[in-house]
């Protein structure tokens, strides 16, 4: 008894290590990026084409950049007459509008101040902004997953952008 309970005991307790470690990994789970957003292109950006955003003008342009970036028309075809929007990774940029949404809300409620909230929704664009060319996989994945805005702030809380 004692030999087969002194055989198990390593592997019981080698087990439990594994599983201490894989738990730290998801918690500690960070998505690095370059900080790749473009300041000459969001200074270029005519007034006339932005919209009024409550959180400010420089918002309603990285909003106008991401649209540009992430969105594409396809002209009609025989085989399909009318125009259609194509949307280069929907995860993201449906995440980003519903963030934008969700901010938006949160201030006319007034449970958040404008300044976090553009500081916080500024930091997630920037994000947005600076992973249009690069490879998303996992980082779209996680953001399937997360359905509130409080999941998807989450998510993109884990970026660190360089």
């Amino acid at each position: 008894m004692s030999r087969i309970l002194s055989f198990l005991m390593p592997l019981f307790l080698c087990g439990f290590v594994v599983a201490q470690d894989n738990a730290k990994d998801t918690i500690a789970k960070k998505f690095v990026y370059h900080y790749s957003v473009n300041n000459e292109a969001l200074s270029s950006i005519d007034r006339s084409m932005l919209s009024e955003h409550p959180l400010g003008e420089n918002i309603a342009r990285k909003i106008h950049l991401l649209q540009d970036y992430y969105t594409y028309i396809e002209p009609p075809s025989p085989t399909s007459p009318g125009q259609k929007t194509i949307v280069v990774k929907p995860n993201i940029y449906n995440s980003l509008l519903k963030l934008n949404r969700y901010y938006k809300q949160q201030v006319k409620k007034g449970t958040i101040s404008i300044e976090s909230a553009t500081r916080e929704l500024n930091h997630f664009l920037d994000v947005g902004l600076s992973i249009v060319s690069d490879e998303t996989g996992s980082f779209e994945a996680e953001l399937r997953k997360a359905k509130s805005p409080d999941q998807i702030i989450s998510v993109f809380s884990m970026v660190d952008l360089k």
